[in-house]
């Protein structure tokens, strides 16, 4: 969190020096009043100049950022850049990491664990004294992209051979994120259901043809 200590004849000279220095306009600004100013002996000998302490108005967003940049670099990898892109079609901010490339593994994490970790972190510390919460995605060097990509190619095909040999077809366990999202996207087909069975962490979907005996 930004701040500043300014002083000034008035508190409003003040508060302005202290803009200035931080950058800001007044509406991203928080002021608490030190010390009024006070006139001297014969109206200058000995006065008090006034002095405040002005703070800079964190939004999620910036907070989301500074979580993130704290968190890599005491992570041990480095410095990153987070740039806000887009807002996706769940109403979510999309925070892109930018970091060396041989760090990006890491930061991703087996199947996107360590992403997913930090995305969870963020969005409470992000979100903890904002008055307006703000959700964030979080992304790094297209991983999610690519990781959706290769999951569809992996649902699709698994579908084709269900319907194709006229027998379920279970899929590896995966997060439960991940599951949600094949039931939604094989919805769209006529030919196979879905279903989740076992117990988490090794909870999987199971793609059924419905011409199979199992549905009846």
């Amino acid at each position: 969190m930004r701040k500043v200590v300014a002083t000034g004849k008035t508190i409003e000279e003040a508060v302005m020096s202290a803009l200035v220095r931080l950058g800001v306009p007044r509406s991203q600004a928080q002021v608490r009043v030190i010390r009024e100013p006070a006139r001297g002996f014969l109206g200058w000998l000995g006065g008090r100049e006034a002095e405040v302490e002005v703070t800079v108005i964190e939004t999620p967003l910036d907070a989301a950022k500074e979580f993130l940049r704290t968190a890599i670099s005491k992570m041990g990898l480095g410095q990153a850049v987070i740039v806000a892109d887009d807002v996706d079609e769940e109403g979510h901010v999309k925070l892109s990491i930018s970091a060396d490339e041989d760090v990006l593994p890491i930061l991703i994490g087996r199947r996107g664990a360590t992403l997913d970790a930090l995305q969870y972190l963020v969005n409470i510390v992000a979100n903890r004294d904002a008055a307006e919460k703000m959700r964030f995605t979080l992304d790094a060097a297209g991983y999610r992209e690519r990781r959706l990509e290769s999951l569809r190619r992996l649902v699709d095909e698994a579908a084709d051979k269900a319907v194709r040999l006229g027998r379920p077809v279970a899929l590896d366990p995966m997060p439960r994120k991940d599951r949600k999202w094949v039931h939604a996207h094989l919805q769209a087909r006529g030919d196979v259901v879905t279903v989740s069975e076992g117990q988490e962490p090794y909870r999987r979907v199971k793609i059924i043809p419905k011409r199979h005996d199992w549905i009846g």
